[in-house]
């Protein structure tokens, strides 16, 4: 063997060993054992919380659930937390041979604001699956909804880009879009600008909702969490459809992420 195979294998194999590594790490350490073989058993759990417990111990998990800067405490917080394998990113993917499920691709998928128009979504109240975004792309600022392009490239951390999300239950609005990456992870949080309305009302005030998404890589999988906090208004025959179309947003971005490679 040369001496150039010898060092491609002995690379491939290092690579190969320190992924197992990570993934034992992250078993042991990030997450409690018993929730870390429920979430492999089945692919997720859920829960609406203020303590929550399913946050990894990662860096940017952390920071993901001290996102809330208002003085209000926010009267509905739920997380998710989901185990996603790698190669069922390639199985979903259109272009199997060349799909890539990379932190780098992960980071660009979170950034393609663009791809969430047409997103779907099941709602709990009309018990169907709806179109959730019937429009989405970034825009130029907080100030201007002229769209721009998807800023994909390069590295996500310490990025802030604005989109304009138009929803189905909350109408059109701006959104502000911040972004980290670490060499392991890579988030998303994002707040909304402008009031969310439900049907003639402001069901929540500007910036008093926020959507975290965090992907840690662990070798062969990402841990996929994600965590959403709002202060919405309290009328009486409006909160049950907010909190429902809250909550499906989660599954919604979480089914529409994983289509993306």
């Amino acid at each position: 063997m040369g001496k150039q195979m010898k060092k491609w294998c002995m690379t491939v194999l290092t690579a190969a060993m320190l992924s197992t590594g990570f993934a034992q790490e992250t078993e042991k350490n990030m997450i409690v054992p018993e929730l870390f073989s429920e979430i492999k058993e089945k692919g997720m759990v859920r829960q609406e919380t203020k303590n929550f417990s399913f946050c990894p111990k990662t860096v940017l998990a952390q920071k993901a659930i001290s996102t809330w800067e208002q003085d209000e405490e926010p009267n509905y917080s739920a997380e998710n937390l989901y185990y996603l394998k790698k190669d069922t990113l390639v199985a979903n993917s259109a272009d199997k041979e060349n799909a890539d499920t990379s932190l780098e691709a992960v980071a660009k998928v979170i950034r393609s604001i663009s791809k969430m128009k047409g997103m779907q979504y099941y709602s709990n109240g009309d018990k169907k699956w709806e179109t959730l975004y019937h429009d989405a792309y970034m825009i130029e600022g907080e100030k201007s909804k002229k769209p721009i392009a998807d800023q994909t490239e390069g590295n996500a951390d310490g990025k802030t880009f604005y989109c304009l999300l138009d929803d189905n239950s909350f109408g059109d609005g701006i959104y502000q879009l911040d972004y980290q990456q670490t060499e392991g992870e890579v988030s998303l949080c994002l707040t909304n600008v402008e009031a969310l309305k439900v049907a003639m009302f402001k069901g929540v005030k500007p910036r008093f909702m926020k959507i975290n998404l965090v992907v840690t890589d662990i070798g062969n999988a990402y841990l996929v969490y994600m965590v959403v906090q709002a202060k919405y208004a309290k009328i009486s025959f409006l909160e049950d459809r907010i909190r429902r179309s809250l909550a499906a947003r989660v599954d919604a971005i979480y089914n529409w992420f994983k289509m993306q490679f």
